[in-house]
């Protein structure tokens, strides 16, 4: 499982660690998964359940899976993919591609870069009426800790309660309550890239909403118009269509619905392996990023579970 592929001295200000590896470790990371696995296109993987996840020359299987849709996956992994012939797996937020909208982590991520800053220490916690805000100018600790620390306290909250918050954190740091460029994919873009038939799409949901958040009306919602989006942009086989649950939260319940509404598989992040008799419908990933897998024996002993 990744998210980003972006040179670390892009990603330094506003990426967070666990989000992103460098594209030249990207590269390494092919190598060295294209010398023990079969790495294989999503599509397939129904088609091995019953050899118990080894290919026929029995190397076990992998699939590279991206999650988000970010425009960094078509300028720097696509490359590399393209240039080792491996596929991958893309799931996509729908209301997010093709727009110049930000996720609201990446959205305060931003707004973290100046908080602490002389020009903004003039602000006074009573001039503060959100209490999470408050939390956040009172935190200490470095900017990624704290980054952290409140992505984690704010994903239990609604969609509606987090603008709120963003909004107040804009007016109060005067800056603008998106950042400059677009961060997704178009979908031009992701139209290309399925014509090479490397890479695969499949849903991330329509709004990226944590989905144990809301109700089931909002749940079926969220399915349906994400799917329907992906095959009226020709970007899928509408008769397989994959899909990750975002930040991997789900249910039994919302596993049912994923299956009712007709996709295919859906992918958590629960980190480990899968075998023939995994719930395609609670398949588990190996979550990656460049802190831990810099070099081939990080690489290794993350896949094997050892960190």
């Amino acid at each position: 499982m990744y998210h980003r592929v972006v040179p670390r001295a892009e990603a330094k200000e506003e990426v967070q660690a666990g989000m992103y590896v460098d594209p030249s470790t990207f590269a390494r990371h092919i190598k060295f998964l294209k010398k023990l696995f079969s790495v294989v296109p999503i599509a397939e993987l129904n088609s091995f359940q019953q050899r118990n996840f080894v290919n026929l020359d029995r190397s076990p299987l992998c699939i590279l899976t991206f999650d988000d849709g970010w425009y960094d996956f078509y300028k720097y992994a696509f490359p590399v993919l393209k240039a080792h012939k491996v596929p991958a797996a893309v799931f996509l937020p729908t209301d997010f591609i093709g727009t110049k909208n930000w996720l609201w982590t990446d959205r305060l991520a931003a707004f973290l870069r100046y908080i602490g800053k002389p020009e903004k220490m003039e602000i006074s916690l009573e001039a503060i009426s959100h209490p999470i805000v408050k939390k956040i100018f009172s935190c200490k600790g470095s900017r990624e800790s704290r980054l952290e620390a409140t992505i984690q306290l704010l994903k239990t909250h609604t969609n509606a309660e987090i603008e709120k918050l963003i909004k107040e954190l804009s007016e109060l740091l005067n800056i603008a309550p998106y950042p400059a460029g677009r961060a997704f994919l178009t979908w031009e873009e992701a139209r290309a890239m399925a014509n090479s038939r490397l890479i695969a799409f499949g849903s991330h949901t329509a709004s990226h909403r944590i989905l144990t958040t809301l109700g089931e009306n909002e749940i079926k919602e969220e399915l349906t118009k994400s799917k329907e989006r992906l095959i009226a942009e020709k970007v899928v086989n509408p008769s397989f269509i994959p899909f990750s649950y975002p930040n991997g939260n789900y249910h039994a319940r919302i596993a049912a619905m994923v299956r009712e509404a007709g996709y295919g598989l859906a992918a958590t992040t629960e980190n480990g392996w899968n075998h023939f008799r995994s719930d395609h419908f609670a398949l588990r990933r190996v979550s990656i990023h460049q802190d831990m897998t810099s070099t081939d024996a990080m690489l290794g002993c993350r896949i094997v579970g050892i960190f």
